[in-house]
């Protein structure tokens, strides 16, 4: 009886983490939208001069990657185990994972050496394409995922 209600257990956990993952899909696509106006207010900030509130708004728009990075990896780690022997092609996801690492660590770079104009430029060119292609491909794959 008391493996009967362990393997309950454990379905009830797997299947409210499941769900749990998928509503987290659902927020990705508004917090993408959301990073993406921050970072334009960033730029807008460097831009203006403004570079005491601009180093503000930089660590905020870390800070929300970091976040970001976080809520997708653990979603992901919750969808592949549950398919887990299905097939799921998750190579489009590990190329933008890299992506994405490698555009953090050339912004660090860039703000470390304070190239005010090679920070904009990858915060413009390569941080904000690399979250549009999460929003148009990645996250719409994952969700189709749902009904599997």
């Amino acid at each position: 009886m008391t493996t009967q209600n362990s393997q309950a257990s454990s379905h009830t956990e797997s299947s409210s983490s499941r769900d749990l993952a998928f509503e987290s899909i659902d927020s990705c696509f508004g917090y993408v939208d959301y990073i993406s106006a921050q970072i334009t207010k960033l730029i807008a900030l460097y831009n203006a001069g403004e570079v005491d509130k601009a180093n503000s708004a930089f660590i905020e728009v870390i800070d929300l990657m970091d976040l970001y990075i976080q809520l997708v990896s653990n979603v992901y780690q919750v969808i592949r185990k549950d398919f887990n022997g299905k097939s799921f092609k998750d190579e489009s996801i590990q190329k933008l994972e890299i992506h994405l690492l490698s555009v953090l660590k050339a912004l660090l770079q860039a703000k470390e050496k304070e190239d005010i104009i090679m920070l904009c430029d990858l915060l413009e060119y390569e941080l904000v394409d690399n979250l549009t292609q999460w929003k148009i491909k990645v996250l719409p794959e994952l969700k189709k995922l749902k009904n599997s």
